[in-house]
């Protein structure tokens, strides 16, 4: 029931049903917060890389998941990355960002580079729930509080779908 609570609140924050497209140049990033901070919320949806402008010191990359304040210095991602330009396969996997600094990663599969990514994140009381392709849920621990829902990308160009 709650998390139902928590996915009927992220409809009124992401406007319901939104589909979206970032772009960043090589070794940029560009990124989109989806509403406002709060103790719980979530965000689901899926996203895949269209165009690829990579770099050997930044790859392309797209991520949806949720920070706290005003920059991603304190996150918690979804993220599919191809890490070589030869690569044939997205990295997908999660991070957790504290201060900057990457605290917990973990890959969880490989796709093929035109791969849609789905996923979800419910976040509660400092911990944020993670669900990647129908894969089994993951929690990670956090010292967050409030948290707002984003979206972003480097070196490419993705696109994102909310779900309401």
């Amino acid at each position: 029931m709650a998390v139902v609570a928590i996915l009927v609140s992220l409809s009124a924050v992401a406007a319901a049903g939104k589909d979206l497209t970032l772009s960043a140049r090589s070794g940029e990033f560009n990124a989109s917060t989806l509403g406002s901070a709060a103790s719980s919320t979530a965000i689901a949806g899926s996203f895949r890389i269209v165009s690829f402008f990579g770099t050997g010191a930044w790859p392309p990359a797209a991520y949806m998941g949720i920070h706290q304040g005003s920059n991603r210095d304190n996150s918690v991602q979804v993220l599919a990355t191809r890490n070589r330009e030869a690569d044939h396969f997205l990295v997908v996997g999660y991070r957790l960002v504290v201060d900057g600094k990457e605290v917990k990663v973990a890959s969880l599969e490989n796709v093929p580079l035109a791969a849609t990514v789905r996923m979800s994140v419910v976040f509660k009381d400092g911990v944020a729930v993670i669900r990647v392709n129908g894969g089994n849920p993951v929690e990670v621990r956090t010292p967050f509080r409030e948290v707002a829902p984003y979206i972003s990308v480097s070196s490419g160009r993705a696109e994102f779908v909310i779900d309401p």
